[in-house]
């Protein structure tokens, strides 16, 4: 075992008998699976079936008003049995119900005045105890406002054909390279890959900046500089704290998905006692009309249009790139903190170091908007060239396809070339400051030490 091999194993035996390292490597996965836990208990409260109880005065028993446009949905049930009764009396037989809306629909509510106390439009009232939520409202404003305007055309002697056609919705089905695409997925999916990287860098980059420090200040760095070359010693470090890095990384993948799985499942049984009470709501269409012109929604379509999405993925790019950007992107960061930890006297003075060091990955992630948007543009060209932020803007343009091979090459390139660039440029600072004391250094003073002769 040579000189960089000895200092590597240094490392990594020191990292993963750290106490810090033993507790994150569970502290973290417990973490993950309680908000993993939470969100998904969150989602069953949220998705719990709400009532809605209508009582309609624009209808008379012998005719029907705008209470049966309202149809069950996946999260709401429609109560009928109230329509014709007091809206006064309805109200105390359900006082005490949190789950419980009251739709009251105005006598005049078809000829009512288009201006009032809520602004343009026909008003009825959701009378609740609790808040029903705004997707809710919505819901029952749209199907209600299709309604209204269905009758309008009938009132001025509409053809029905004229009126359906009329009131038809338009659906995108976005067909990228002859599939549909769903790409929600494809953000999540390139944000995830894209976020490992940033805080990969950011959690072990700050912590080989602390460990020169920290040989630094306590003088061991100078009997170990007596043996080995400074440059020998940075790539030593910066392989050894990598290696602890990604032991971590693998533990937490491990325990989380360990801790994930079960609660899962656990919360897949306690949806399947909820779903007796649910099940004619997952086979009912959100209905538009009166039962004349329903617009149904497979609740298995999306589910599809997702898997869809996920095989249309070019994972044979995505994965191997991820695993190379991950390492040469850390390498090349590590590399910089690695000079900035020397150049430190103290951890207080790598404040004014790692700030500017870190902004390229800030910009990157603060970008993630323009470049989702549209991630063959221009700026997530350029960006996915540039060493600084190309490892996490890459990971979010790979899903949406049309990155070429050379493209992908010519970027990976430019990283490695930049990462043994900028070695050589740490390791000319790293050799310098490693044994400076008693002086906080400038940029100007970095520039300086590059230039040093041995």
């Amino acid at each position: 075992m040579g000189k960089i091999g000895i200092i590597f194993w240094r490392e990594y035996i020191n990292g993963v008998r750290n106490k810090a390292f033993i507790v994150m490597c569970f502290v973290f996965p417990l973490l993950i699976g309680g908000l993993f836990f939470t969100t998904q208990k969150l989602k069953q409260v949220a998705d719990a079936p709400r009532t809605i109880v209508i009582v309609d005065a624009s209808g008379i028993p012998d005719s029907i008003g705008y209470a049966y446009v309202l149809h069950d949905t996946m999260n709401l049930r429609v109560n009928y049995d109230y329509v014709y009764r007091p809206r006064e009396e309805v109200k105390k037989i359900f006082q005490d119900s949190a789950d419980v809306s009251i739709l009251w629909i105005p006598e005049n509510f078809m000829g009512g005045d288009t201006t009032g106390r809520y602004g343009v439009g026909m008003t009825v009232k959701l009378i609740s105890t609790k808040n029903p939520g705004i997707n809710t409202v919505n819901l029952i404003q749209n199907i209600l406002s299709a309604e209204l305007q269905r009758d309008n055309m009938r009132s001025n002697h509409l053809p029905s054909k004229a009126i359906d056609l009329s009131l038809k919705k338009v659906v995108v089905a976005n067909e990228v390279n002859g599939t549909i695409s769903d790409e929600g997925v494809k953000t999540i999916v390139g944000l995830l890959f894209g976020f490992v990287i940033y805080m990969y860098i950011l959690m072990f980059g700050v912590r080989i900046m602390r460990s020169v420090v920290e040989e630094k200040t306590t003088r061991i760095v100078e009997i170990i500089i007596s043996s080995v070359k400074p440059f020998q010693l940075m790539i030593g470090k910066i392989m050894g704290v990598t290696m602890v890095g990604i032991t971590q990384f693998l533990i937490w993948i491990i325990l989380s998905m360990a801790i994930i799985i079960p609660v899962v499942n656990s919360v897949n049984n306690q949806k399947l006692d909820v779903s007796k009470l649910q099940t004619h709501q997952m086979k009912t269409a959100v209905a538009m009309d009166n039962n004349e012109n329903s617009i149904s929604i497979d609740p298995t379509a999306k589910t599809q249009e997702m898997v869809e999405t996920l095989m249309s993925i070019p994972w044979t790019n995505l994965i191997p790139s991820f695993l190379l950007y991950f390492l040469f992107g850390y390498l090349f960061y590590a590399a910089i903190f690695a000079a900035m930890g020397s150049a430190a006297d103290v951890e207080a003075d790598t404040q004014q170091f790692s700030v500017p060091v870190t902004i390229p990955l800030i910009i990157a992630m603060a970008s993630s908007g323009v470049i989702l948007n549209d991630p063959n543009g221009t700026v997530a060209h350029w960006m996915s060239m540039i060493p600084f932020t190309s490892p996490i803007v890459m990971m979010m343009r790979i899903p949406f396809g049309g990155v070429t091979v050379t493209e992908l090459l010519t970027s990976l390139g430019i990283l490695v070339a930049s990462f043994l660039f900028m070695t050589w440029i740490a390791g000319k600072i790293y050799r310098v400051g490693i044994l400076m004391y008693g002086k906080k250094a400038s940029w100007k003073e970095l520039g300086k030490w590059i230039f040093y002769k041995a």
